[in-house]
């Protein structure tokens, strides 16, 4: 399925959950694993654990 880390279009597997999200933008992107908080698209944190869905976006503060 389709989803979007920090407004970056990424494919994931059906059961993905944010963090698998995060791993795979921090993959295609060469960057180290983001190990900081989660947030949803109005800001709110959202769990590692968060079920991801078709389209949702998600978004990271920038690895440093």
């Amino acid at each position: 399925m389709l989803v979007y880390v920090n407004n970056t279009s990424v494919m994931i597997f059906s059961g993905a959950t944010a963090i698998d999200a995060v791993r795979r933008y921090c993959t295609d992107a060469g960057l180290s694993l983001h190990e900081g908080e989660i947030y949803d698209a109005w800001g709110n944190v959202i769990a590692a654990d968060s079920p991801m869905a078709d389209g949702r976006h998600i978004f990271t503060q920038s690895p440093q």
